[in-house]
């Protein structure tokens, strides 16, 4: 699989917008979200999009307080690049252009529960991260469609009955089953 060596070479997943961050992505994301309102009570439902298949991100903690005031000192939106390594570490980097001594940072973090599984199950070994200042976590952006994906409409997954637990316990908030909502009003 990939190691350091190979960084390189590999062709990073592009961003969903040429010119946007991904936190600013996820803000885009989030302020959608909160522009649906719905009642209490909404019962949502999977329209089997395969966006979540195809797009994912989640939190990674920094227990480092000098990684996290080294991050904080090296730009106003410190991002890189993560690899899920061999070993099942994920190493994050971050090209340094303006330092003569090293022009790579590397460091690695501890990554929720369950996650290592899932990447390595979904063969999402690379993406994006960038540091969420306002709670001083790392967002981990993986834009790799899972291997599992059968793209089609409605799209589905080739191991639906043993799919790993992150995607057992994703729940997606975009589609309100229609009864509800008028029966609600």
């Amino acid at each position: 699989m990939l190691s350091t060596e190979d960084l390189d070479e590999v062709n990073q997943p592009g961003n969903p917008k040429l010119h946007e961050t991904v936190h600013q992505f996820l803000l885009r994301q989030k302020q959608l979200v909160e522009e649906r309102k719905y009642p209490p009570g909404t019962i949502f439902r999977c329209i089997r999009c395969g966006d979540c298949c195809r797009y994912n991100y989640f939190h990674m903690n920094i227990e480092e307080k000098s990684l996290l005031d080294q991050l904080h000192m090296l730009g106003k939106n410190p991002h890189g690049y993560w690899v899920l390594m061999d070993d099942g570490k994920l190493a994050c980097y971050m090209p340094l252009w303006n330092n003569p001594k090293s022009n790579m940072l590397s460091f690695e973090g501890p990554l929720p529960e369950g996650h290592i599984d899932f990447l390595m199950q979904t063969e999402r070994r690379h993406g994006y991260w960038v540091l969420a200042r306002e709670i001083d976590e790392i967002i981990i952006y993986c834009p790799t469609p899972c291997i599992h994906l059968i793209d089609g409409t409605p799209a589905s997954c080739a191991i639906y009955n043993e799919r790993p637990e992150i995607c057992r316990a994703y729940i997606c908030r975009r589609f309100p089953l229609e009864r509800e909502l008028t029966q609600s009003i």
